[in-house]
C-alpha cells in the first residue's frame, strides 16, 4: 500500500476512534535531519520568550500544574502559554497542528504507545544526541524507555508509572500466607485456597480494551515470551505469549477464581471491588492510595499492601509501563526555549508537587531519596513502587500499534469468554497484525 494511502487511512481512522487508544496520524514527514543546534547547558539569555505547552490539565491556570508553570517562568524568565485539555482531547488538538504543519505548539504530552508514531511521523524532534547520556541515565528505566523508540528519543520522560501488584494481608494470613506470591505458579495456587465464601482470588481489568492488552503485557514478560522477533514478526503466539493466554484462560475457565465481572470491568473497577474486602489479590497503576485507606470509601483501611509483580522461572518480575513524556514539536520555532523547560522538568521544584498533587511518581531516581518526598509519601508505599520501575516493560511502541491494539483485545477477549482457544486466539490475531504491518509499509 502507498504511504499516500496509508496517511488517508490513519486520518480516516483517527476522526473515527473515540477512547484512550486513539493516536494521531502521522504528517508524512519522517524525522529528517536537524536543523539547528540545541544546547541541554544553554547559556543564552532566554528571558521573555513564550513557549506553548499542549498537556492534560483539568484544574485550571490556578490549580496545581498551573502554579509548576508559574514557578518555572520566575525561575527562568520564560513565559508559558498552556492549552489545557481533557486526556481525550490531546490527540486531536495535536492531529490538526500536524495535518495542518502548524508550528504554534512547542511542547506536547506524549503517551508511550505514541512513540514510533511521533518519530516516525516526524511529529517529534529527536533529543538522543540532546539530552546529555549522563541525564539519561538519572531516569527510572520505565519512564525512559517508554519515551524511546529504537535508538531516537521522542520526548523526556514527565513521570514513571507501571501496574503493581497489591494484596489484601488479611485475606492471604486468614489462608495461611505470610507473603505474596513471588510467581505467577504461586499466584494460581494460592488463589485457589483463596476463593471461598464470596471471596475471589482475584479480580482482573479484562474487559475488551487497553487494560486487557496491558495486562498481557505483563504476562507476556512475566512468562519470558515477547512480541515481535528480531525481524519484527509477530511471536506472541507462541512461547511466553503462548503460555500467558492460556495462563489467563485457566484462570477464568479452569479453576473459576478470577470474580467473572472483570471481563467486564477496567482498573477504577477492579480497585473498587478490591476495596470491598471480597477480592484477595489485583495488579493495578499507582494512586491506589490513599483512596484503599480512606474509610468512607474502602473497607480495607490498613489491611493492604503492594509489592513486585510475580515472575515465573528466571524472571524476578516483570510490569506493563504506562509513563508518559513531554515532547518537543519538531517544528517549533522556539526549541532551545522549550528545551528549558524540559530541563526543568527533571527538578524537584517540578516533580515534587506533581507527587503531592497529582500521585504522579518522578522520572529521576534520585529524587526517591529526597527527605521531602519521602515525608509526603503518606502510606510509605515509594519505596516498594519505585523498586517495580526497575522491571517495565512496554507495550509494541511503533507506528499502528492502535490498530494492532483493538486486533489483540479482541481475539484475547474471545479466549478468555471461551469462544476459542488461547492458540486461535492468538493465532488470528498474529496472522491479522503481520498483515497490518505489510500494508502500512
Amino acid at each position: 500500500m502507498k504511504k499516500g494511502k496509508v496517511l488517508f487511512l490513519l486520518i480516516l481512522i483517527f476522526s473515527l476512534l473515540v477512547g484512550c487508544n486513539a493516536a494521531p496520524p502521522t504528517s508524512g514527514k519522517k524525522n529528517e535531519a536537524k536543523s539547528e543546534k540545541l544546547s541541554w547547558n544553554n547559556k543564552k539569555d532566554l528571558k521573555g520568550e513564550e513557549i506553548t505547552l499542549l498537556w492534560v490539565n483539568t484544574d485550571g491556570a490556578n490549580g496545581p500544574r498551573g502554579k509548576i508553570l508559574k514557578e518555572f517562568t520566575k525561575d527562568t524568565g520564560i513565559k508559558v502559554k498552556e492549552l489545557a485539555v481533557d486526556y481525550n482531547s490531546l490527540y486531536n488538538k495535536i492531529t490538526t497542528a500536524v495535518l495542518s504543519n502548524s508550528a504554534d505548539i512547542d511542547l506536547a504530552e506524549m503517551d508511550t504507545i505514541w512513540a514510533g508514531q511521533f518519530m516516525e511521523g516526524g511529529i517529534a524532534y529527536d533529543l538522543a544526541d540532546t539530552v546529555p547520556k549522563e541525564v539519561q541515565k538519572k531516569y527510572t528505566q520505565s519512564s525512559l524507555s517508554s519515551v524511546m523508540y529504537k535508538d531516537q528519543l521522542a520526548a523526556v520522560p514527565f513521570f514513571s508509572s507501571t501496574k503493581h501488584f497489591y494484596w489484601n494481608k488479611e485475606l492471604l494470613a486468614k489462608a495461611g500466607y505470610n507473603s505474596p506470591p513471588k510467581t505467577w505458579d504461586e499466584f494460581r495456587e494460592m488463589s485457589k485456597k483463596l476463593t471461598k465464601n464470596g471471596v475471589y482470588g482475584s479480580a482482573w481489568s479484562w474487559k475488551q480494551a487497553e487494560g486487557l492488552n496491558c495486562d498481557f503485557v505483563s504476562l507476556v514478560y512475566g512468562f519470558g515470551g515477547k512480541f515481535f522477533d528480531e525481524k519484527g514478526a509477530p511471536v506472541f503466539n507462541k512461547g511466553g505469549g503462548l503460555k500467558a493466554l492460556q495462563y489467563m484462560v485457566d484462570l477464568t475457565q479452569k479453576d473459576k477464581t478470577v470474580d467473572p465481572a472483570s471481563l467486564q470491568w477496567s482498573e477504577d473497577d477492579v480497585k473498587n471491588a478490591f476495596s470491598t474486602g471480597k477480592i484477595a489479590m489485583m495488579t493495578n497503576w499507582e494512586g491506589m492510595y490513599p483512596d484503599l485507606n480512606d474509610p468512607s470509601k474502602s473497607k480495607v483501611v490498613d489491611k493492604t499492601d503492594v509489592g513486585l509483580m510475580p515472575g515465573n522461572g528466571d524472571v524476578k518480575s516483570a510490569a506493563v509501563t504506562g509513563s508518559e513524556g513531554i515532547s518537543l514539536m519538531k517544528d517549533s520555532k522556539h526549541k532551545q526555549a522549550a528545551l528549558e523547560f524540559l530541563k526543568w522538568m527533571s527538578t524537584k521544584k517540578f516533580q515534587l508537587p506533581l507527587f503531592k498533587n497529582d500521585g504522579m511518581y518522578p522520572t529521576t531516581e534520585g529524587l526517591y531519596d529526597d527527605p521531602d518526598l519521602k515525608a509526603a509519601d503518606k502510606t510509605k508505599t515509594v519505596d516498594k513502587v519505585m523498586k517495580q520501575f526497575e522491571y517495565g516493560q512496554n507495550r509494541p511502541n511503533a507506528p499502528g500499534y492502535v490498530e494492532w491494539a483493538d486486533i489483540l483485545s479482541a481475539e484475547i477477549h474471545e479466549a478468555l469468554l471461551g469462544k476459542k482457544s488461547a492458540k486461535v486466539a492468538l493465532d488470528t490475531a498474529a496472522k491479522k497484525i503481520k498483515k497490518a504491518i505489510e500494508e502500512s509499509k
